[in-house]
């Protein structure tokens, strides 16, 4: 494969997959509903991020909103996957509850298809 696209080829691959990623950071950024989980730019393909819906929004902070938010992401994904509109996954870390973890690794996506996927999950959760 390195022989077929070389150096500049690849660079050109990485580069569109991290335009990617940095597309989705500033979505994430204009959005109410979402929260991202690290406040700095993705320095690689991952982008890392909470959907916070009406009924988590309203919610003080404490033990019953961390609970609320934990079971969202789960909760669409499995929602994606019964419609088969998208695939993306989701874990915890450390203290921090599920979030999901979009990794942009394909040269192919387009901000539509990023656009897509964040309404894909607004339309999933909006009611959980």
């Amino acid at each position: 494969m390195w022989k077929a696209k070389g150096s500049e080829g690849f660079e050109a691959q990485i580069n569109k997959c991290l335009d990617n990623a940095e597309y989705l950071y500033d979505q994430l950024q204009r959005r109410s509903d979402f929260q991202l989980v690290f406040d700095s730019k993705p320095e690689h393909c991952n982008v890392c991020f909470w959907y916070i819906p009406p009924s988590v929004t309203c919610l003080p902070a404490g033990p019953e909103k961390e609970a609320k938010l934990h079971q969202l992401a789960p909760q669409i994904k499995a929602r994606m996957m019964e419609k088969g509109s998208a695939m993306i996954g989701y874990q915890p870390l450390g203290t921090k509850v599920n979030f999901f973890r979009c990794v942009l690794s394909n040269p192919a996506t387009k901000k539509e298809d990023v656009d897509f996927l964040l309404d894909q999950i607004v339309q999933l959760g909006h009611d959980l």
